[in-house]
């Protein structure tokens, strides 16, 4: 009985990191892909300023942050 307890626990937790990895794929191909803003910031500050204003700035970057600390937690 523990035995499948613990099974179907972490084909949960397999199943939910797999849905949050889902949906930050869908974030990245939707708005940060062809971004212009963030292509403008590459071109003119360098890669780490745009990273740094997606990170510290953009409301996506936000949200992927939001999905990155329920990756974290879940282990």
């Amino acid at each position: 009985f523990i035995e499948i307890v613990l099974n179907a626990q972490r084909g949960g937790c397999w199943v939910e990191r797999k849905n949050i990895l889902h949906k930050v794929n869908e974030l990245l191909d939707t708005f940060c892909q062809d971004c212009f803003l963030n292509r403008h910031l590459r071109q003119t500050y360098g890669r780490n300023h745009a990273q740094r204003f997606c990170i510290q700035q953009c409301s996506v970057g936000d949200e992927l942050k939001a999905y990155g600390e329920m990756l974290v937690n879940q282990d």
